[in-house]
């Protein structure tokens, strides 16, 4: 009980000490401590804050373009890109419109967006010139198709390995530039 007193006690002598502090003047006639120079020196802080973030996130993207090799300027550039459908319904994308019809234009704003360089796909045409072209032969997966499930399961695995070799040479590609 007399702990409790005496802890009340001297809360409530550290909030009148602080009080004081707002109604106490300096030898200049102002308030050692007043709810203005409080919002201002927060104010400041915050500001002070968010310039050293932005610097940050200006080093890191400039340290990634030096990583990744990218040589484009840092400004922000726009790039027209071209959307048409064609008679079966597909969707088709390009840097130049339709030769043969109606496109809709867009703008990019390259700064927003992230560009990934394509993976090499020569595996692939490899694979594709050692199966016939017999489009019979084709089997979708099912779950009633074993023997297609486990070559999907293989079409993974050779996926999955090209992925930790690129994570890989990137992995190296970062510690050599530290």
């Amino acid at each position: 009980m007399k702990m409790k007193a005496a802890s009340y006690l001297m809360i409530m002598v550290m909030l009148v000490a602080v009080a004081c502090l707002f109604v106490l003047k300096r030898p200049d006639g102002k308030p050692w401590l007043s709810v203005q120079s409080i919002t201002q020196s927060v104010e400041h802080n915050a500001n002070e804050l968010k310039r050293q973030g932005i610097d940050a996130m200006d080093q890191v993207k400039s340290h990634t373009n030096d990583l990744l090799g990218d040589s484009k300027p840092a400004s922000s550039s726009h790039t027209q890109v071209y959307r048409w459908q064609d008679a079966k319904g597909q969707w088709h994308y390009s840097d130049k419109p339709n030769p043969h019809g109606h496109s809709q234009a867009y703008q990019i704003d390259e700064s927003k967006i992230t560009v990934i360089a394509a993976e090499d796909t020569s595996v692939l045409a490899a694979k594709a010139e050692q199966e016939p072209n017999n489009s019979s032969s084709k089997v979708v997966p099912t779950a009633l198709n074993p023997a297609a499930v486990q070559q999907l399961m293989k079409d993974t695995q050779d996926v999955q390995k090209l992925m930790d070799e690129r994570a890989k040479k990137i992995d190296e590609a970062l510690k050599e530039n530290r």
